[in-house]
């Protein structure tokens, strides 16, 4: 009975806020990997140590006209988030890559597209 009432009165570990906003791409296939990685080195995020080899990894098994989807649990300026990634093999060499989270995540992944497309001069 004790161990109860001292549930009740725990604190709630946060949760991640809510999917409300995407973020889409095409990408060339060999632009998939680093761009994944740049996200995963970017400050605000922390993410799992291997959801960029196991994106880059499944490329290959995406048929053309086909879709695969991974829900990544990881941080965002130090709280939970849920970011869901889609990609759709639009070409053999170009897949469509979408990006499902929070507002304020999505946000910080279009920054990194902006820079993206500077560094590469589009």
């Amino acid at each position: 009975m004790l161990n109860f009432l001292l549930d009740l009165f725990k604190p709630k570990p946060p949760v991640a806020a809510p999917i409300t906003s995407e973020a889409s791409m095409n990408f060339d296939a060999a632009e998939v990997g680093p761009f994944l990685i740049r996200l995963a080195e970017n400050p605000r995020f922390t993410l799992p140590a291997d959801f960029d080899t196991a994106i880059t990894g499944a490329l290959p098994e995406i048929a053309v006209d086909n879709s695969r989807r991974w829900r990544i649990d990881g941080d965002f300026d130090g709280n939970p988030m849920q970011l869901e990634i889609e990609i759709f093999m639009d070409d053999l060499a170009a897949p469509d890559i979408y990006f499902f989270s929070s507002a304020q995540v999505i946000a910080e992944i279009e920054n990194e597209m902006k820079q993206l497309d500077l560094w590469e001069g589009k």
